[in-house]
C-alpha cells in the first residue's frame, strides 16, 4: 500500500513479494506439497498478482498429473497476460501432457521466436498439417505488417522444421478469430490482368523478398469464402448489393453469371477483387474455384451517416504544427475551421503499433495487451474494436490504406476489406482511392479508414526522403545525417530530416485538399463525419530528445461533420483513447467498461484531468509523461520493461515540471499539493504495469 502523505511515489508490497519468491524457490526444488498450497493461498490473500498465482497453481497441478486443470489455470493467466513467457512455458507443458499438440506447438513457437528454445517435435507427424504450420508461422513472426510472414514454416521428415521470409498470398490468412477469414489478394486499379499476381508469385520465395519487394507492395485482404465452382447469392425483393469476387486461376478466369434478367460471362482478374452490382438472386459458376467476398449492402439507414471517414495522418506533431497550423497546412486548416480542433491531444505511445491499438480499442496498452511489436498476441474477443462497432451498425467497413499493424492481433478485425502495405502510404494515392471508392459505391453507408505515412521520418540509412527535398538542400545539408540508422523515435534534428518532413507536409495538405473538396461538393455537413488524428509525433525537431517528449506525443485531432461543434478550438486535455468514446457518442454505439477513453467535456462528457503518454517497450526502461493543463509528471525506471509489459516501479525517478520546461534541470517542482494531485492518478494508470519486483526466470527448454 502506498503512503497516504505522498512522500514516496511507489512502494512494492514486500509481503506479497516475499511469498512470491518463496513459491518460486519451491518450484525450483519441485516442492509441490501441502506447504506449497498454503503459501499459494497466502499469496492470493495478500493480493498477489492473479496471473502469477494461476501459474503457480498450474505448476502444482502439472506436478500432480492434473494437466487438464493445469491448462485451465494457465489459460486464465494467459488471458490476463498473454505475453508472459512463463505462461507459454506452462501452457506448452500442460497442452502436451493432454495430447493437445497443436496448442502446445503454438506456445513453443513463441518461446522459440523470443528465446531460441528448440521446438519439441516429439509429436505425431500427422499433426503438422499446412494449416498448423501456417499458425506456427504467425506465432513465430512479428505482429506488424500483415500479410508478411517472416518465418513461414515448412516441414520435411529429413530436415525437420525450416522457415523463410515471405508472405501469405493467394490463400486465407491463418488468423483467429476471423470469420469469415481474410483471403489475401493483390490490389490493382486499371492495370494488366494478373500482372501483380504474377509479380508476387514470382518473388515471394526469393531471398530478400521481405526487404525489397513486400515493403511497398499493396496487398488486398478481403473477408470471404471459397466457392467450389459455383455460388448462389440469394437476395430478397428490394435488396441490392455489390459483390466482390476474386479469381484464383491464371491471369483471368471466366465466370458465368445468371439472374432473371441476365445470362452471360465476365472475366475475373486473378487474386484481385472484381465488383458486381446485384439487385436480384444471382448464380455464379466457373470451371475453377473462386473467392466470394462479403457483400456490400446498398442503401442508407437513418441511424447512420452516409460517410464516416477516419484519417490517420501518421506522425503529425501538434507541438510543431500547432504553432501556426493554418500556415503549415492551409487546406486542411480551412476544412476543419468549420469543425473542432483539440489543441491538447496526446498519444498514449511513441510509435504506431501500440498507438493504433489504443485508437481502435479505446484501451491503454497495459489493458489491451497490445504493446510488444515482437510477439503476435490476439486481442480478446470481448474487447470490441471500433471497426466491429461500426460493422454492427450496418456500415460497410473498409480500410482503404493501412500498414497491416492491426491484422494479426485482431485490432482491425472489424474491416471487411483491408488494403495494406508496410511502408509506402502516400496521401495523394489514398485520397484518390477514397474518391473512386465513394463514386463507385455512392449509395452505401461507409466507414472508411485511411492511413497516410508521408510525414513519418524513417532511418535515412534505409529510406530515401522526398526527391524535391533532396534537390532543394545545400550539399552540406544534403549529406547531414544521410547514414543515420536510428529507429524513427530517436532520429536527430538534422536539416535532411526536417526538409523531408516539411516537403511531406505540403504534399499531404494538397492531397487532403482534393479529398475535402470532393466531400464538400458531394455531401452536406450532416451526412458525414470526418475525423483526422495522429498516432504520435516526431523527434526531428527536438534538441533534447526524449521518448515521451511533447514533440513525440503531442499530436493532432480534428473533427468536422454531424454533431461536431463548428469553429471551435478546445484546450481541454484529451488522449488518443478518447477517440473511441467520442465516436460512440456521435454515432450511437455502446462503450464497454474495459474502454479507458473518456468523452471530452465539449461533448458533455467528464473529460480528463491528465493525459498519459508512455513507452512500454520491452528491454528498455519504462518512461511516462502524465500531463495536466499546466504541469507534467515524468517517470523513468532503472529496470527494463519485461516481455510481458511489467516493470519494477520501486526505484523509479519521478519529478514534476511546468509544461513549458519539461525535464529541464532546475525546474523540478517539489510541491505537496502537486504530489497529492498527480500521484493517485498516475498510480491508477500504472495498475497492470507494476511487477511488484516479482520476476520469473527466463524459460527453459520444454
Amino acid at each position: 500500500m502506498q503512503d497516504d502523505d505522498f512522500s514516496i511515489f511507489w512502494r512494492n508490497d514486500e509481503h506479497a513479494q516475499r511469498l512470491f519468491y518463496d513459491l518460486l524457490a519451491r518450484t525450483e526444488r519441485d516442492a509441490y506439497d501441502d506447504d506449497f498450497l498454503m503459501q499459494l493461498a497466502a499469496y492470493r490473500k495478500a493480493g498477489g498478482d492473479a496471473a502469477h498465482a494461476d501459474i503457480f497453481a498450474a505448476q502444482y497441478l502439472l506436478a500432480h498429473g492434473e494437466a487438464e486443470n493445469a491448462a485451465v489455470c494457465g489459460e486464465r493467466a494467459y488471458h490476463r497476460r498473454q505475453l508472459a513467457p512463463i505462461t507459454w512455458q506452462t501452457l506448452a507443458a500442460a497442452y502436451k501432457a493432454q495430447g493437445r499438440y497443436v496448442d502446445a506447438l503454438i506456445m513453443q513457437g513463441y518461446l522459440s521466436s523470443c528465446f531460441n528454445v528448440p521446438i519439441d517435435l516429439n509429436l505425431p507427424r500427422e499433426v503438422l498439417t499446412q494449416d498448423v504450420l501456417d499458425r506456427l508461422s504467425v506465432a513465430m513472426g512479428k505482429p506488424s505488417y500483415a500479410p508478411i510472414a517472416l518465418f513461414r514454416m515448412t516441414y520435411d521428415k529429413n530436415r525437420g522444421l525450416s522457415s523463410s521470409a515471405t508472405a501469405f498470398v493467394g490463400e486465407f490468412l491463418p488468423v483467429s478469430p476471423m470469420y469469415p477469414p481474410y483471403y489475401v489478394g493483390v490490389y490493382t486499379e486499371q492495370e494488366l490482368h494478373g500482372g501483380k499476381a504474377w509479380m508476387i508469385a514470382a518473388t515471394r520465395n526469393l531471398d530478400g523478398f521481405a526487404e525489397h519487394i513486400s515493403g511497398d507492395f499493396l496487398f488486398d485482404l478481403v473477408r470471404g469464402s471459397r466457392a467450389h465452382g459455383s455460388a448462389h447469392i440469394d437476395l430478397s425483393p428490394q435488396q441490392e448489393v455489390v459483390l466482390p469476387l476474386l479469381g484464383i486461376g491464371e491471369s483471368t478466369q471466366e465466370i458465368r453469371i445468371r439472374d432473371d434478367h441476365a445470362d452471360g460471362t465476365a472475366l475475373l482478374s486473378t487474386a484481385t477483387p472484381n465488383f458486381f452490382r446485384l439487385s436480384e438472386t444471382t448464380d455464379f459458376s466457373s470451371p475453377h474455384d473462386f473467392i466470394v467476398g462479403t457483400p456490400i449492402a446498398i442503401g442508407h439507414a437513418p441511424h447512420r451517416r452516409r460517410l464516416v471517414l477516419n484519417l490517420l495522418v501518421d506522425a503529425l506533431p501538434w507541438e510543431i504544427m500547432g504553432t501556426d497550423f493554418a500556415a503549415h497546412m492551409p487546406y486542411t486548416a480551412r476544412f476543419f475551421a468549420k469543425g473542432l480542433t483539440f489543441r491538447q491531444q496526446f498519444s498514449t505511445a511513441e510509435f504506431t503499433y501500440p498507438s493504433l491499438a489504443a485508437i481502435e480499442t479505446g484501451m491503454y496498452a497495459q489493458h489491451s495487451g497490445v504493446f510488444n511489436d515482437r510477439i503476435v498476441m490476439t486481442l480478446p474477443a470481448e474487447f470490441i474494436t471500433l471497426s466491429e462497432r461500426m460493422r454492427s451498425l450496418g456500415y460497410a467497413t473498409t480500410n482503404l490504406r493501412g500498414d497491416g499493424n492491426g491484422v494479426y492481433n485482431g485490432v482491425t478485425r472489424g474491416y471487411d476489406r483491408l488494403i495494406v502495405t508496410p511502408y509506402r502510404l502516400p496521401a495523394h494515392e489514398g485520397a484518390e482511392q477514397v474518391i473512386r471508392y465513394l463514386e463507385g459505391l455512392h449509395d452505401v453507408d461507409h466507414f472508411i479508414f485511411l492511413h497516410a505515412t508521408n510525414l513519418h521520418p524513417w532511418p535515412n540509412k534505409n529510406f530515401s526522403i522526398p526527391s524535391a527535398a533532396q534537390a532543394q538542400l545545400s550539399l552540406a545539408d544534403r549529406i547531414d545525417a544521410s547514414a543515420e540508422g536510428k529507429p524513427s523515435p530517436y532520429l536527430s534534428p538534422s536539416a535532411l530530416n526536417q526538409a523531408g518532413f516539411w516537403q511531406s507536409v505540403r504534399s499531404v495538405d494538397r492531397a487532403l485538399a482534393v479529398l475535402f473538396t470532393y466531400l464538400e461538393e458531394h455531401y452536406t455537413p450532416d451526412e458525414y463525419l470526418v475525423n483526422l488524428y495522429s498516432d504520435h509525433g516526431v523527434s526531428i525537431f527536438d534538441e533534447d530528445p526524449h521518448i515521451v517528449s511533447a514533440a513525440l506525443t503531442h499530436t493532432a485531432w480534428m473533427m468536422r461533420g454531424a454533431g461536431v461543434p463548428e469553429g471551435i478550438t478546445a484546450d481541454e486535455m484529451t488522449s488518443t483513447v478518447d477517440i473511441y468514446p467520442t465516436l460512440a457518442h456521435l454515432l450511437g454505439f455502446p462503450v464497454d467498461a474495459n474502454v479507458d477513453g473518456v468523452l471530452p467535456r465539449i461533448f458533455g462528457g467528464p473529460g480528463r484531468e491528465i493525459a498519459c503518454s508512455n513507452s512500454l517497450f520491452p528491454t528498455k526502461p519504462y518512461f511516462l509523461a502524465a500531463r495536466s493543463a499546466t504541469r507534467t509528471l515524468f517517470l523513468e525506471t532503472e529496470d527494463p520493461v519485461a516481455m510481458d509489459g511489467t516493470v519494477d516501479l520501486a526505484r523509479a525517478k519521478v519529478a514534476v515540471y511546468p509544461r513549458e520546461h519539461e525535464r529541464e534541470k532546475g525546474y523540478e517542482i517539489d510541491d505537496p499539493s502537486l504530489r497529492a494531485f498527480f500521484y493517485p492518478r498516475v498510480r491508477d494508470f500504472l495498475k497492470g504495469i507494476t511487477s511488484n519486483g516479482e520476476v520469473f526466470p527466463p524459460p527453459k527448454e520444454v
